[in-house]
């Protein structure tokens, strides 16, 4: 039997998942990221951050002796950027998303209007902590890196290029880059020129899906793998997500509870995926070509800074356990998610409170999904991913706030699953992304 490895490289850890050909979960393999910390900077190391993927991918590739591993695929999170000289090693380490460029040294690179350019052209907002904030900081700050550099090239991408010996990105993990034009397909040749990049020294740009090449000699040995296994392309970490979890109509929506709470919706056009000033993203292969992501930031920070102010170190369990006895309301208790105070809760019991916690999560979610369905996201029916999906006690007091019915798909391993899914359809095992979901769906419980 066939098996695909699919992995999700998010911000804080890299998930992994086999599956065989018949969509059938066979295991899972999570590997966390340590970050060097530097004030307003947060880096990676390249080998370290190699060897954690290849950690996952061995896991996987000896979890089922009688499963033969057939291809490979990631999913990543926003852009991270590498610099390499002219041998190919890294002259930086790899940039978090997280690391905040000021807006002065943006404003002293790009004009007014190059920064509200940004949007039509990528289809994502020039933000603080991407690629092209990067090369505003280096080009202001450590110019040197700009003169060195033979290749530019994001964490993923360098993953990959480390398992086959071979360049390439698909469309959606080049969106973060900021350098592409998104509905082209092809680099912005005036964003290139600005930093005297040549086309050369970037990755080539495919359709997900895309069979890349075969592994090395090299990795196979180091993987345990034969050298037959095929790496694919991947997508986004979100749109994988929804492949993964079966969100593909528009009236669907995903959502993608991690440290933020994303919420994804399948559009029919980027022009109106551009009108809901969302993050578009090309999205699947056949059908609707686009999706629109919104974004409710550090959602689940919020909710564990309460849990820890009221309740301490207290296990998932034993928080679960407080808001289970508590009914809808909390016997009056509010919190409101927008403000960063916590109100006083004397007279409350703990279950009231416990469950005051997810109510205002949930209720901060229905205020900003009124307003998106304003603008036309309409979230006709809801599936859910990522941590809290973990509690089914969580996700219903959710649901009941919501007045809306959730359906929880492969919880915190969707977006592995998606890029799973999406090798088998790079080997053409699968036909599109409806065919593969469908595949799986018999397994799912």
């Amino acid at each position: 039997m066939r098996g695909f490895i699919g992995m999700d490289i998010g911000t804080s850890a890299v998930k992994g998942v086999l599956l065989d050909e018949t969509g059938r979960l066979i295991a899972t393999s999570t590997e966390p990221f340590e970050y060097i910390i530097e004030g307003e900077a947060r880096f990676l190391d390249p080998e370290a951050f190699c060897d954690r993927c290849v950690s996952v991918i061995k896991n996987l590739g000896r979890a089922d002796s009688e499963t033969e591993i057939a291809a490979i695929c990631s999913c990543c999170a926003s852009g991270n950027p590498l610099f390499l000289d002219g041998e190919g090693k890294p002259i930086t380490p790899i940039i978090g998303w997280q690391t905040r460029v000021s807006q002065e040294d943006i404003d002293k690179v790009y004009t007014k209007e190059e920064q509200e350019g940004f949007y039509r052209m990528v289809g994502w907002p020039l933000g603080h902590g991407m690629p092209a904030a990067n090369l505003a900081w280096i080009t202001l700050h450590k110019p040197e890196i700009l003169e060195k550099m033979s290749f530019m090239t994001m964490s993923a991408e360098y993953l990959n290029h480390r398992l086959t010996g071979k360049w390439g990105i698909a469309h959606s993990m080049g969106t973060p880059s900021f350098l592409m034009d998104q509905e082209k397909g092809i680099y912005n040749r005036k964003m290139l020129d600005k930093f005297g990049i040549s086309e050369s020294s970037l990755p080539p740009i495919f359709e997900k899906g895309t069979v890349l090449g075969e592994l090395t000699e090299s990795a196979a040995a180091e993987l345990g793998l034969s050298r037959d296994v095929k790496v694919v392309l991947g997508s986004f970490d979100h749109p994988s997500g929804a492949l993964g979890a079966g969100v593909f109509d528009e009236g669907d929506m995903l959502l993608s509870c991690g440290t933020s709470w994303v919420e994804l919706f399948p559009v029919g056009s980027r022009k109106f995926g551009l009108e809901t000033k969302g993050l578009v993203d090309r999205f699947m292969l056949n059908g609707a070509p686009y999706c629109v992501m919104k974004s409710l930031t550090s959602v689940t920070e919020k909710i564990n800074m309460r849990r820890r102010h009221f309740f301490g170190e207290i296990s998932h369990a034993e928080f679960d356990g407080y808001v289970a006895e508590a009914s809808l309301g909390c016997g009056g208790l509010k919190f409101d998610f927008t403000e960063n105070d916590f109100p006083a809760a004397e007279g409350h019991s703990k279950p009231e409170i416990a469950r005051a916690v997810i109510e205002g999560a949930a209720l901060m979610l229905k205020d900003y999904l009124y307003e998106l369905g304003r603008c036309g996201l309409k979230a006709e029916r809801i599936t859910a991913i990522g941590g809290i999906t973990n509690s089914a006690i969580c996700t219903n007091v959710i649901s009941e706030i919501l007045e809306q019915e959730i359906k929880v798909v492969n919880g915190q391993s969707a977006g592995a699953v998606g890029s799973a899914l999406l090798a088998g359809m790079g080997l053409g095992i699968f036909r599109d992304e409806r065919d593969a979901f469908s595949r799986m769906s018999g397994w799912l419980k």
